[in-house]
């Protein structure tokens, strides 16, 4: 007979030799995985290789670049895709930036833009000197889960391929976007993202500010109708005109936007808290979110939501448009007097306009007044001003104070960009003419 410790200590034994021979096998198992999808990774990467560029912009006479990002062919004689953005600086300033392209190899060349998608983010460009073999764009959006690649060159390392999954459709999104669970960042921005057999899905767009592996794709179907436009051109597009098919553009996204959050004469959906009803979400893409102050202490309690359409336009550096913004801060207070709740009320509804580079925007101009609502009077301030390059667009801002509560108020901002001025004041007055005390 053996002994019990020692026959725990021979099961201890062969327990150990076989974890271990599980962990070799498991461990082999995930290498040959991995090395499978490496292996595809890489297979995509050689064939699109040839296909691909960096674009990079310049000031001036400069040999250093200003920005940069990706391009690749779309069909022969140089022709290339790549997103707005990238282009944006020399359609705005031909006379001060100059679009060039280099290939992994090194070689180099001029850029000219042809045609413009500014809703989408897309440009097609030619490339002088450049002829290589078009890559296959596939119209339909992947499935969920299915195995997905982008490449670009990203902050200036070369050539790059990203692995990830494609999520479908990002559902309730002002403009279509596939979400791409992999990297994509600075420098990649115009680049190509593959199926599992090297055709385009889509084009590298942009990704969630302070978010990790949340990134987008414009679809590829929204690529061929721009595609086609600059095939069908029997000359290139002048400076002027490329401009202005830029504001024409951003005029009817911005016409888009407030028609979809004023579908109809109905009043608009409120949501009730403390008292009061507010504006709540307007629209299906409109994204909203709650907090609070827990702390039973705290002087002031204040809960907030705030809501935002996530459909601006990346025009330019410290430029967007076409966008809404808007929240609603509840105050109440059972510890400080009507004097010092209504300095705090107030605090919570400076209009502080410090956004947006001079370059761009011109100054605000407000006006400050009290107005009578449903059910009690409020502060009103409202601040305009104008997007310098792009006629008829502008940045609305308001600010209203309620007035009628000596222990508990609101403060709301609304913020809107780059929409034109009656539709924005419109719907400014929609907006403020939905709250009303309920008590």
């Amino acid at each position: 007979m053996i002994p019990l410790l020692r026959f725990l200590t021979l099961c201890a034994a062969l327990f150990a030799v076989a974890a271990s021979a599980q962990e070799r096998s498991g461990a082999s198992r995930r290498d040959v995985a991995a090395e499978a999808v490496s292996e595809n990774a890489r297979i995509v990467l050689e064939r699109a290789r040839p296909s691909i560029v960096q674009i990079r912009g310049f000031f001036g006479a400069n040999t250093a670049q200003a920005f940069h990002g990706t391009g690749f062919a779309v069909a022969r004689g140089g022709i290339l895709l790549t997103n707005y953005h990238v282009t944006a600086e020399q359609v705005m300033y031909p006379e001060k930036y100059r679009l060039e392209y280099r290939t992994p190899e090194g070689k180099t060349g001029g850029i000219r833009v042809l045609a413009v998608d500014v809703r989408h983010d897309l440009a097609v460009v030619r490339a002088q000197g450049f002829d290589a073999p078009p890559l296959m764009l596939n119209a339909r959006v992947p499935d969920k889960g299915t195995r997905a690649y982008s490449i670009g060159f990203p902050l200036d390392v070369g050539l790059t391929i990203t692995e990830g999954v494609s999520n479908g459709r990002v559902e309730d999104s002002f403009e279509p976007r596939i979400h791409y669970s992999g990297a994509i960042n600075g420098g990649m921005s115009g680049g190509p993202a593959f199926n599992a057999a090297g055709q385009v899905i889509g084009v590298n767009v942009s990704g969630y500010r302070f978010e990790q592996l949340v990134s987008f794709l414009v679809p590829a179907s929204h690529a061929s109708a721009l595609i086609e436009q600059a095939l069908a051109q029997k000359a290139p597009p002048a400076a002027a005109q490329i401009r202005q098919q830029v504001l024409e553009q951003l005029h009817a996204h911005a016409d888009a936007l407030v028609k979809a959050l004023t579908p109809s004469a109905d009043p608009m959906p409120v949501q009730r808290i403390g008292g009061y009803a507010l504006p709540g979400k307007l629209a299906e893409f409109i994204d909203c979110g709650a907090s609070g102050d827990p702390a039973p202490e705290a002087p002031v309690r204040t809960e907030r939501i705030s809501c935002s359409a996530k459909a601006g336009l990346y025009l330019q550096q410290g430029l967007y448009t076409g966008d809404l913004r808007y929240s609603h801060f509840v105050l109440s207070t059972e510890k400080l007097g009507p004097l010092r709740f209504s300095n705090r009320l107030s605090d919570m509804a400076q209009a502080r306009g410090g956004f947006g580079a001079r370059r761009h925007v011109s100054p605000f101009t407000c006006r400050d007044s009290t107005v009578a609502l449903q059910g009690f009077d409020a502060r009103l301030m409202v601040c305009t001003r104008a997007l310098r390059n792009f006629d008829g667009l502008y940045d609305i801002t308001a600010r209203v104070v309620s007035l009628n509560q000596g222990a508990r108020g609101f403060a709301s901002h609304l913020d809107l960009y780059g929409v034109d001025f009656a539709a924005g004041m419109a719907f400014l007055r929609r907006y403020v003419g939905a709250m009303r005390w309920e008590g």
